[in-house]
């Protein structure tokens, strides 16, 4: 059976584009319903300390949204934890932003 990287590298170089990015923002989005999970706190809840809506957390988690570095640092941090960034220049240096 073919790994995904086989079958992507037999597609044209736009449809791996759009397969690679549509990948990124489900993996995002399936990190933050695990974070939230692991601290045991429901969507409703995370609306609260947040100041939203229950939808308004489900929309952020949802696979096709591609939700604002400000958006991240805000559920993150209503997760009592701290977001940061973390940047690998072609050189392999490595720059972390704490956000």
């Amino acid at each position: 059976m073919a790994t995904y990287k086989e079958l992507l590298a037999k597609e044209s170089p736009d449809m791996q584009t759009r397969v690679v990015k549509r990948v990124e923002k489900a993996t995002i989005n399936i990190v933050l319903g695990h974070l939230r999970d692991e601290l045991k706190i429901s969507q409703a809840e995370l609306a609260a300390i947040i100041g939203v809506k229950q939808p308004s957390v489900a929309r952020i988690e949802q696979a096709d949204n591609d939700p604002r570095l400000s958006t991240l640092k805000r559920y993150v941090k209503a997760l009592g934890g701290e977001l940061s960034l973390d940047v690998k220049l072609p050189t392999g240096k490595r720059i972390a932003f704490h956000l």
